[in-house]
């Protein structure tokens, strides 16, 4: 299980390219929209790496092809001193 949240991850992560925390987009002008079915923020175009909401946690979907709320998954991280760790703060959906 473990392995499986890393390797999602790292899929996320390299999906959503260099994503770091401190720069993920915020909305408004920028050209990034809010993903149809949390309605959080994409960090991708294909909206399946979106940012949760007041964090800077980015969270990857386990099944981005889920267009129900209560079937969507997602696995959320943090960047803390250089390493990637599980985010502190669960995600309201799919957590």
């Amino acid at each position: 299980m473990r392995t499986t949240f890393f390797a999602t991850l790292a899929a996320g992560i390299m999906i959503g390219g260099a994503v770091l925390a401190q720069n993920f987009p915020t909305g408004g002008t920028d050209g990034y929209q809010n993903d149809p079915v949390t309605g959080y923020l994409c960090v991708t175009p294909a909206c399946d790496v979106v940012r949760l909401p007041e964090t800077n946690c980015v969270c990857s979907k386990t099944n981005p092809a889920a267009r129900e709320l209560s079937e969507t998954r997602l696995q959320c991280s943090i960047r803390e001193n250089g390493q990637w760790v599980q985010c502190p703060v669960p995600p309201r959906y799919g957590g």
